[in-house]
């Protein structure tokens, strides 16, 4: 008889385990692969863009996530370095079974890190690096969508601003020396010349570097109307900070923004100018309101590069309501034809100049912000999205 109702209670289990699993299985949380740099020289742009991830993720799942199923991040840290990118990448491929992905910062490590992926083809959102390589190698693909300009959006965007600013002639660059730094180099020399701006300096640095003195000086003698910087936030940083300590006071400083918040910078960034993508500030409908919840979830300044990654994930995440399920196929449909509302305003993924097939962000949506005495920001160019004046020459 026992034997009998062990039978029985078997097939109970069982036939109740059956009737589990599919529930259990449409439960599974769907796996977001986020390959970063979040310890190393790009550190500091790595974690505001995984802030920016983690924050529309938790809009998800705190709504009940998508389809019954919660967001779960696959975070890694890749360190800014091509063998650890791509030691990364596979991994969460691989072993992981990330079913997306939404990362990547530098350009140098990306190349690496995409090029472990491509043999997957996952959905990749990028939401950081510009440099051109990767459009050219990786952005022709159905599987592959980028957030952040290119490095010609970008350089495009400086030289206009630059060119706005009355008695603007000459043009000073330091650049990082690997791949952002260096196609940033070239299309702003070729954007100035085209403007008929001198380039009385291209200087290149690595990413990193504790001492930026003989750039400085080599500045002060020169002594040109724009000191342009094309690094990281630690080298944006290092830069503004070395120049206040030795005196050394160009007419204008301008960075490109990589991350860095104004008050990282504290009076060595008096009247700097970032470039960038976004400002809390700009003038764009809806924006205030959507800045008062991220800047109340942070408890603090919501900056830039973590729009970046906000952006990503939530277009992402939009893709994949629309679809009504996670379904691969329609969610690279929706990607490349919906429009999004975003911090940035309605955007679309569409093609780009050099050929790469879903680029988010052009010149057209670029900024420059100044870094003001008082401790506060302007938004100072475009006239359309200003707040502000430019207080020219800086010094």
């Amino acid at each position: 008889m026992w034997k009998s109702i062990k039978r029985i209670l078997a097939t109970t289990v069982v036939a109740g385990a059956a009737a589990v699993a599919p529930v259990m299985a449409q439960q599974a949380p769907i796996r977001i692969g986020v390959p970063l740099p979040l310890t190393g020289p790009l550190a500091g742009g790595g974690n505001q863009i995984l802030w920016g991830i983690q924050y529309a993720a938790d809009e998800v799942n705190e709504a009940g996530g998508l389809f019954g199923r919660k967001i779960e991040l696959l975070i890694e840290d890749t360190k800014g370095e091509p063998n650890t990118s791509a030691t990364v990448a596979a991994k969460l491929a691989s072993q992981d079974k990330a079913d997306a992905f939404v990362g990547g910062f530098g350009s140098t490590s990306d190349f690496a890190l995409l090029g472990a992926l491509q043999r997957y083809e996952p959905i990749f959102v990028h939401p950081g690096s510009s440099s051109v390589r990767l459009e050219e190698t990786y952005g022709k693909n159905d599987w592959y969508y980028h957030v952040y300009i290119w490095d010609y959006h970008r350089q495009k965007a400086a030289v206009n601003f630059f060119k706005s600013i009355p008695g603007v002639k000459t043009l000073a660059i330091a650049y990082e020396d690997k791949l952002y730094g260096t196609d940033g180099s070239k299309f702003t020399q070729q954007y100035a010349k085209e403007a008929g701006l001198e380039i009385v300096m291209n200087e290149p640095f690595r990413a990193g570097t504790p001492d930026f003195s003989p750039i400085l000086n080599r500045v002060k003698g020169l002594d040109p109307d724009i000191l342009f910087i094309i690094g990281y936030s630690g080298d944006n940083l290092q830069i503004a900070r070395q120049a206040q300590q030795l005196g050394i006071k160009p007419k204008l400083l301008v960075t490109q923004g990589a991350g860095e918040k104004r008050s990282d910078y504290g009076p060595a960034g008096d009247n700097v100018v970032v470039v960038d993508l976004w400002s809390a500030k700009q003038k764009t409908p809806g924006l205030a309101e959507w800045v008062k919840k991220a800047e109340a979830k942070r408890g603090g300044e919501v900056v830039s590069s973590a729009v970046q990654g906000y952006v990503a994930m939530q277009t992402l995440m939009d893709a994949a309501k629309a679809a009504g399920s996670w379904d691969r196929n329609k969610i690279l449909t929706n990607l490349s034809s919906m429009t999004f509302d975003t911090p940035y305003g309605k955007v679309a993924y569409t093609p780009s100049e050099m050929g790469g097939k879903h680029q988010l962000i052009t010149e057209k949506s670029m900024i420059a912000v100044q870094y003001k005495p008082d401790g506060g920001q302007e938004v100072v160019w475009p006239a359309e999205k200003a707040t502000g004046q430019i207080t020219y020459p800086a010094r």
